[in-house]
């Protein structure tokens, strides 16, 4: 617990998971589950709310593998579904079906079962490890992905402390996105020097359900690096995702900007043009770079500083940018 004179009291991680988790038990019997879990949910959004300006404990990328544990509720439903299509397929064990609709019902419920118990098993260990094993979660393994040495990456706490630095000191935030210098950070953390496709989607899926049309927004971001590597962020408002996009037009100008409806037709060129598109990046960035270089120290008034006799490990990104643009 934290106790400060301007936001009072708060939980810190894990002990405002444990609170809730055992609020939801016990208020579970007398309220029920949901709105137990509701309440819940409003609990951890006040106390972000009351430390709006607050680095998160251990760091952007720790906290964003911890909040994993709040798609549990995912997990919920799943075996909520699942608990539902199985009593109706054991029951249907001991009855006679004489109709054609008993055993479409009985099969439907089987296969429901399965699959949502096996959606609630993948959903479970995909949170849990993420909140509890970060070397083991996806963000971890994004930033692997994207090092030059995938194999002879540092740890893990040197991997999110090279991530945080950058998003602490140049990071501009964008909903659930966070853009540096250096790394984006979403639900995947992409290296900026490696962007070579950014793809914006904002569709409205409608389907017709019962007699009624149910419609659900879809607002994505996604950055496609230079293996063909795709991340994405699902974000909840479309002027973040522009104003996102706009940022990295500014970090990264010489990617391919479009909408998410031709994102195959840039990942699936052939080696050929994908080597094209690589060589002529390059051109257009070493120039760029050349004019800040000229803008910033004109000729015959800069001097390089000779190179430090080391560099640490986290620094890693630095290193393979630098060696990039002698390229």
């Amino acid at each position: 617990m934290d106790q400060g004179n301007k936001g009072g009291f708060r939980l810190k991680w894990p002990w405002n998971w444990v609170a809730c988790g055992v609020f939801v038990v016990g208020a579970g019997y007398l309220i029920g589950y949901l709105w137990s879990a509701l309440l819940a949910a409003l609990f951890l959004w006040w106390q972000k709310k009351r430390h709006p300006d607050e680095a998160p404990e251990g760091g952007y990328c720790l906290d964003r593998t911890r909040k994993r544990l709040a798609r549990l509720l995912w997990s919920l439903l799943y075996l909520l579904l699942a608990a539902g299509c199985g009593v109706v397929f054991f029951m249907g064990f001991g009855e006679e079906k004489e109709e054609l609709m008993d055993w479409a019902v009985w099969l439907v419920s089987g296969g429901g079962f399965a699959v949502f118990m096996v959606c609630f098993v993948i959903e479970t260990w995909m949170d849990l490890r993420d909140a509890f094993f970060p070397a083991r979660s996806r963000l971890a393994k994004s930033i692997r992905s994207q090092l030059p040495y995938p194999d002879e990456a540092p740890p893990v706490e040197e991997l999110f402390a090279m991530v945080d630095r950058d998003i602490q000191e140049n990071g501009q935030w964008f909903d659930r996105v966070a853009i540096g210098r250096e790394w984006v950070l979403g639900d995947d953390v992409s290296s900026i020097a490696r962007v070579r496709g950014v793809f914006a989607r904002d569709e409205i899926k409608s389907r017709y359900i019962n007699g009624r049309y149910q419609s659900a927004r879809i607002i994505e971001l996604y950055i496609v690096d230079d293996r063909r590597q795709i991340q994405s962020t699902g974000l909840r408002k479309p002027a973040e995702l522009q104003a996102a996009v706009s940022c990295l037009r500014l970090r990264a100008p010489e990617a391919h900007f479009d909408g998410y409806a031709r994102i195959a037709r840039f990942v699936d060129r052939t080696e050929e043009d994908w080597q094209a598109m690589e060589r002529d990046f390059q051109r257009r960035r070493n120039e760029r770079l050349a004019r800040e270089e000229e803008r910033e120290h004109p000729r015959g008034s800069y001097t390089p500083a000779p190179p430090k006799p080391g560099v640490p490990r986290q620094d890693i990104g630095k290193i393979w940018e630098e060696a990039k643009k002698k390229e």
